[in-house]
């Protein structure tokens, strides 16, 4: 049973949104129906007036039951599941997104957004009784990412959702789509996060990666730091401009050593960071090079409260395969991909009303941290969508709300806000991220030291 908090964006929180909605709206509703009360009020008037002068059935017993009875009103029934009216034009989204390439292959955002499109149709009612169609084009390659772009730009779309691509760093993607606004995904690189015509619902790897190092610092008490990097411009965007800076601002030591694209043997660069004698070694790579430098730091002695691993390591396969190697180790989370016996209250609730909805959606979506930023991101866009209503989806009307100033976000995640362009970073909307010690081999993490908002560390804020 997939146990990933699909109603949730990317990580934890316990916002509601700022507007005031109630997430039971357009959650999963059950339907069931008041307990029918059946009046028996004639009657007992009835044998009341026959019976008057019987000394058992005194006159106010009758009273007070026709008073209890008077006020008794049946609860009103609970809508059951709507699904979208197929016959209306749909409300078309584009997605890009990068698989099947030896650099890095993300199938599960895909995995995670079709899924959710799946239960937004056959459940939520769509946006306004319209259902949502995804157009989605898969590029493995700088001349597909920009073929693809070309197609999306041109294809009628409301949106277009970025997936995790690496190689839309070697074109003007967002010049390429136009009028067509960059919606939701994953911003990896400088250039996505000062757009005026893309907004995400999270602060992508500067984000996390700034959190990460003041993390370091702070909770772990890391004087010297060594970061596994691969070279895949997405991975050195996150050392450069999220990393970097708070370790220097900190003045914590730091050396970044390279982990080969395709990596065939990890013991080189593994060694290199043990000879180091540093405190902490940080995996800074696709997920692709998680198992076998996991493999490497234990076959070379490192002790495992000395590694980090990034959140592309939050995979089902990889814990199945190596998460005994794991265990004791720090990650960051993108969500709550397990049920954590910890999470607050109103988070396992939410666990409890969304099971099954992924297996059911999307069965063969893996549990990872990109199918829930999948799922989560088109709920984010189904709500914001539905908030603005159908005949008013336009990229201005879409770019103003978003940069209204409000916190939006369902129970469980950060919230988030487009509220960062007095520092160059108008793109992103959402400053939050959470490190934990992994707890066992699936995956469950210990309980961090501070639970909820406060034990947050806003990576974005970090910045300013």
């Amino acid at each position: 049973m997939k146990k990933i908090l699909i109603g949730i964006f990317t990580l934890i929180a316990l916002f509601l949104s700022a507007c005031g909605d109630s997430d039971s709206d357009d959650g999963t509703p059950t339907s069931t129906s008041a307990s029918e009360q059946q009046s028996t009020s004639d009657n007992s008037s009835s044998e009341s007036e026959e019976t008057a002068v019987e000394e058992d059935e005194p006159e106010e017993t009758t009273a007070e039951e026709e008073s209890e009875e008077t006020v008794v009103e049946e609860e009103p029934e609970v809508a059951g599941p709507v699904a979208a009216d197929e016959s209306l034009p749909p409300v078309r989204i584009g997605l890009l997104n990068q698989e099947n390439d030896p650099v890095g292959s993300f199938p599960e955002i895909r995995l995670g957004l079709e899924g959710a499109v799946g239960y937004i149709n056959a459940e939520l009612g769509g946006i306004d009784g319209h259902p949502i169609e995804l157009v989605t084009c898969l590029q493995n390659s700088i001349p597909k990412a920009q073929e693809c772009a070309q197609d999306l730009a041109t294809s009628d779309l409301v949106s277009v959702i970025n997936g995790v691509n690496i190689w839309t760093f070697a074109f003007d993607f967002y010049g390429t789509m136009g009028e067509t606004p960059v919606i939701g995904g994953l911003p990896l690189f400088a250039s996505d996060y000062n757009q005026p015509n893309a907004r995400y619902f999270n602060g992508g790897s500067v984000q996390v990666y700034s959190a990460a190092a003041r993390w370091v610092a702070e909770d772990l008490g890391a004087k010297k730091v060594v970061v596994l990097v691969n070279q895949n411009p997405a991975a050195t965007a996150a050392l450069e401009s999220g990393l970097a800076p708070i370790f220097d601002q900190y003045g914590i030591e730091y050396e970044s050593i390279d982990v080969p694209i395709p990596l065939t043997d990890a013991i080189p660069p593994v060694s290199q960071a043990e000879a180091s004698d540093a405190d902490l070694v940080m995996l800074l790579a696709a997920g692709n090079e998680c198992v076998p430098v996991i493999r490497a730091a234990n076959q070379l002695g490192i002790p495992v409260e000395e590694m980090f691993y990034s959140a592309t390591c939050d995979t089902e396969d990889i814990y199945a395969e190596v998460g005994e190697l794991m265990v004791g180790s720090y990650i960051h989370k993108g969500g709550y991909s397990e049920r954590e016996v910890w999470a607050p209250q109103e988070v396992l609730d939410e666990f409890d009303r969304t099971d099954g909805l992924l297996e059911k959606y999307s069965p063969e979506a893996p549990d990872a941290s990109f199918t829930g930023l999948g799922w989560a991101t088109m709920l984010d866009i189904y709500d914001l969508y539905s908030e603005i209503g159908y005949e008013n989806l336009s990229a201005d009307t879409i770019i103003a709300t978003m940069d209204d100033g409000q916190t939006r976000g369902r129970v469980g995640s950060f919230g988030w806000s487009c509220v960062y362009a007095d520092i160059g970073l108008q793109s992103l909307c959402q400053g939050s991220a959470l490190f934990v010690e992994i707890g066992d081999s699936s995956g469950i993490s210990l309980a961090p030291a501070v639970i909820g908002p406060e034990g947050f560390v806003n990576g974005l804020d970090l910045l300013r």
